[in-house]
Order: C-alpha cells, then structure tokens, then sequence
C-alpha cells in the first residue's frame, strides 16, 4: 500500500467502531434483557445511551484532539474500545454494562474528528478539503459498518452469546491501533490560546443542520420500513429487515459517482440532486403498499444518502476553521446522531397514530427543506478579509 493509501486506511479502520457498535447491539438485546431480567424498556438503554453520548461527545473529543493532537486522542479512543471491549464482556450487572457502554460510545466518538483532522493537516487539497477519494472512501467505511453491524452480530450472538459482540472490539482496535501508530503522522497543534470551546461558523453550523435533516429522512424510513412491513404486510421478521438493504447498498456503491458528479458538475449539483432524490423517495412513501414500491423508496433515499454524505462531509472542511477541523468534524458527526434520534422519537408518535402516512408526509416536509438548503446553502470558502484575518472564522 502507498503512503498515500495508508493515512486514510488508518483513519478509516478507527472510524469504522461508532457506526458498528451502535447497529450491533440491535441483535443483542434480546439476550441481554433475558439475562439480567431488566425489561425491554431499560435494555434499550444500551442503544439510547449510545445515540444520546454519540450526540455531545465527538464535539467534545474534536476539541480535545485540535488542542491536545489529534493522534494522540485518535489512539486513545482506540485504546477505549480495546479496554471496554472487555469490560463489558465481563459486566456483572446490568447498571455496569450501562456505565460501560456510555463510556464506549465516548472512546468511538473520538476517532473519526481526530482521523479527520489528521486527514485535513496531512492532505490539504482543493478549497481547504482532503482529497475527494479520502473523503468517499471513508464514508464508504462507514456506511459498510453501519449496514455490516446487524449481520456481524446475528454470527456472534448465534455463536458465543451477546457477550462476543463487546469483545470483537478488541482485536479490531489493536489492529486499528497498530495501524494507527505506524501509519498516522503527529500532526503539531500550533496558534495562539483559543477558548476552550470555538465559536463555530453560522455556514459550518447550516451544513451540521442539512445533515441532521437528512438523517431525519434517512433513519424514519430504515425504522419505519421493517415495522410497517411486518404488521401491515404481514411480512416476516427476518424478509421485513431486507427491504431496507437498498439503502445502505447504494450508498455505498454511488459514493464513487459523486465523487465524479462533484468534479465535473460542482458540489452544488451534488447536493440539489441529492435533495431531489431524498424529495422523491419520500414521497414514494407516501404511496406505499406493494413492496415493490418500498424497495424504490430505499432505492431513492440510498442513492441520496451517498450524495449528500460525500457532498456534505466535503463541505465541513470547506466551513470549518483550519485550527478548528476536529470540532468541526465532531459537529458533523454529532448531528447524524441528531438526526437518528429525532427520526426515532417522532417515529414512535407518527407510526402509531397515522402509520406509513404520517411518517411519510414528515419524510417530504424534511426533504423540502433539505432540498431550499441545497440550493442556498454556501459550497465555497469565503475569500479572505480585508483585514487579513482568517477567512474560514465566524
């Protein structure tokens, strides 16, 4: 592998742990629940916990990381997997699993601002971005993750119980941090003392809020889509989770494609287009009944979500601070969580009372706006001030 390949396949083998551990425990539940007898309601804590700390916590450890350097936070959110990897494999009680797991959600939370502001210092590119290759494939990563949680931990509960799904941390993160020590630059935290927490552009904050909407989107329908599959299709438990594949496969198939649509249409294009699709498989919702139909749905809101991640994710190095990357990228990340959160609650009011149609109808009002953002929202660095001061400030 060329040096070129091995900074961003180190970052992306740390960025890989928060969006497989949060889909990885959705299969575990169930045995948790039945060994510590703690009801359905609190065990979902585990899945809870980690969205609510994976919403305050990559802000946090992005600071850490443009004050601290970022390598050395990127290791230890490695080292944080590795030790709560065990930690909960051995959990005596359920209150303890809880204390792990929140402080494992926080260890996963550190790797993808740090890895991105090592990215950002070490292969500075066109208006402030990484190359787009590094940008796409480690969202790829990411996606791949997300979608390979589920399967991964249905073969290691089947196997050795809920317990395996903690413990396969450990041999990931030390290769991860193997990786990482070989492979990542020390990048030197210069400048003068700056507040402890930066004010963050209004531009950067409009692209964290693109990114929850669509997320909004993305997560009601990968929620939405099983449940109204099984009670209104009668369709079966392990068919329903099936029909939501499509939206993580062209995710991760069409991120390539917008690389290409980025470079010779703009990144304009790309996120117009991107809110369009989102636009479009939220209205197919609306029409749902066959499944057919639902499989274009997913169709449309995946090729979406590869456009507008990659489109989206370039843009925070284009809004953010070049001192500041890490918090920047730990803002981007916090609102996918936001996102999730938000789908999920309101989706457990909308379902109930309206079913697919009232699901579907917040699905469009998200994607309309998403779609106004897209066409207002900035994609270029503004040019430097008069004053010589540093013109991706506030």
């Amino acid at each position: 592998m060329t040096r070129a390949g091995r900074l961003p396949a180190a970052v992306a083998l740390g960025a890989l742990f928060n969006p497989l551990n949060s889909s990885m425990i959705a299969v575990a539940l169930s045995g948790i629940e039945a060994e510590f007898h703690v009801g359905i309601a609190a065990v979902t804590w585990l899945a809870t916990g980690f969205y609510l700390t994976g919403i305050l916590a990559p802000p946090v450890m992005g600071t850490l990381a443009d004050r601290l350097g970022p390598r050395l936070v990127f290791c230890a959110g490695l080292v944080t997997m590795a030790v709560t990897g065990v930690l909960a494999a051995l959990a005596p009680s359920y209150p303890a699993l809880v204390a792990v797991r929140l402080l494992q959600a926080f260890g996963s939370c550190a790797t993808m601002p740090a890895g991105m502001a090592i990215v950002q210092a070490a292969m500075p590119g066109e208006d402030g971005r990484p190359p787009p290759r590094v940008i796409a494939t480690i969202s790829m990563v990411l996606t791949a993750s997300a979608a390979a949680g589920p399967v991964l931990s249905g073969f290691l509960v089947s196997l050795w119980g809920w317990r395996a799904i903690f413990l396969v941390n450990v041999p990931l993160a030390a290769v991860a941090l193997v990786a990482a020590l070989r492979w990542l630059p020390k990048v030197r935290v210069e400048g003068p003392r700056r507040p402890l927490l930066p004010r963050p552009a209004p531009r950067l904050l409009a692209t964290c809020g693109q990114f929850a909407l669509v997320n909004v989107v993305f997560y009601a329908a990968f929620f939405a889509v099983p449940l109204w599959a099984q009670r209104s299709a009668g369709v079966p438990a392990h068919v329903a989770g099936l029909l939501v594949l499509p939206m993580a496969a062209l995710a991760i198939v069409m991120t390539p494609v917008a690389v290409v649509l980025a470079a010779r249409a703009g990144m304009r294009a790309v996120l117009v287009l991107s809110a369009a699709l989102l636009l479009g498989g939220s209205c197919a919702m609306l029409a749902v009944g066959p499944v057919a139909l639902v499989l274009v749905a997913a169709s449309l809101l995946g090729l979406a979500s590869a456009l507008s991640q990659f489109g989206l994710n370039s843009l925070v190095f284009v809004h953010a601070g070049g001192r500041d990357t890490g918090v920047a990228v730990g803002l981007f990340q916090a609102s996918r969580y936001v996102g999730a959160a938000t789908a999920s609650s309101l989706l457990g009011v909308l379902f109930e009372r309206a079913g697919m149609t009232g699901t579907g109808w917040t699905m469009v009002a998200a994607s309309a706006i998403v779609l106004i953002g897209g066409v207002l929202l900035p994609v270029r660095r503004p040019a430097p001030s008069a004053s010589g001061g540093d013109p991706s400030g506030p």
